[in-house]
């Protein structure tokens, strides 16, 4: 008898643990996921955007939040528009969570949490029409006008690392960037490598060659305020779509560059 009682009696409490373990989290709206991004980035999110409203939205990011807040329960996942600076300052925020090709490094951990990376890049160089000769290493890099993405680790790359011998141009969007690369205000820019192969190859008559790509081996995170009770919870939702291979096809789904078969610039 008392052992009908302890059986009955973990059999109810693994019940009540199921019960738990689907209930949804709560988040800043009852049954919705809020999700800050900074539109566009080809291949990971696209869209259209009324102010921070997102009215449309699609790519490898935006399915993988959706994803996420079906795993977590949750009915859905609004978007949010925000600069890429916005998304990485410290205080409170206007979303739950934010992913957006957010390199996890030393100093945004200091204003940010962040989950286990969910995709692994470098940075990319993508020349601009009017350079006939492909420069095949980083040094070959410096003579150029050098373009890249404010507040981003590619931005970094160029400063710290390549060193151009021209003031290099920080830009604060993704389309001007782009823009200033097909207008010959860049001769090359410093990018995500994953997106500027998507770019090129989608319509490779905008741009001039890809040179290659300089490894940096970022790890992108989904990114919390610091001190979010969000996180854990999160966290073992992103695992459990890692382990389901959710990444590995979107990749396939979105991205249509072969970085493998591009130099490595040294």
């Amino acid at each position: 008898m008392r052992g009908a009682l302890l059986l009955g009696s973990i059999l109810a409490l693994a019940l009540i643990g199921s019960v738990d373990a689907a209930a949804p989290p709560t988040t800043r709206v009852p049954g919705v996921l809020t999700v800050g991004v900074n539109l566009p980035s080809e291949g990971f999110q696209v869209g259209a955007a009324k102010g921070s409203t997102v009215v449309f939205a699609q790519g490898l990011e935006i399915d993988l939040a959706r994803a996420l807040a079906a795993k977590l329960s949750l009915r859905r996942a609004v978007f949010v528009q925000s600069r890429f600076d916005q998304l990485l300052s410290p205080g409170p925020k206007r979303f739950d969570l934010a992913v957006a090709q957010i390199t996890i490094t030393k100093a945004r951990r200091t204003a940010l949490d962040f989950t286990v990376p969910y995709m692994r890049a470098d940075q990319g160089v993508l020349l601009a029409q009017t350079v006939d000769t492909a420069p095949a290493t980083i040094a070959a890099l410096r003579p150029l006008r050098l373009c890249a993405l404010a507040h981003s680790t590619g931005a970094a790359l160029v400063r710290e690392r390549i060193r151009p011998a021209k003031p290099p141009r920080v830009i604060g969007n993704v389309p001007t960037l782009m823009l200033s690369l097909q207008t010959g205000r860049c001769q090359a820019v410093v990018y995500d490598a994953p997106s500027l192969g998507t770019l090129k190859a989608r319509i490779p008559s905008r741009y001039g060659a890809f040179a290659g790509v300089i490894r940096t081996r970022e790890q992108y995170g989904i990114a919390l305020p610091k001190g979010s009770p969000l996180l854990r919870t999160v966290n073992a939702a992103l695992k459990q779509l890692l382990a389901e291979g959710l990444v590995q096809s979107l990749q396939r789904k979105w991205l249509s560059a072969n970085l493998q078969r591009l130099p490595i610039l040294k």
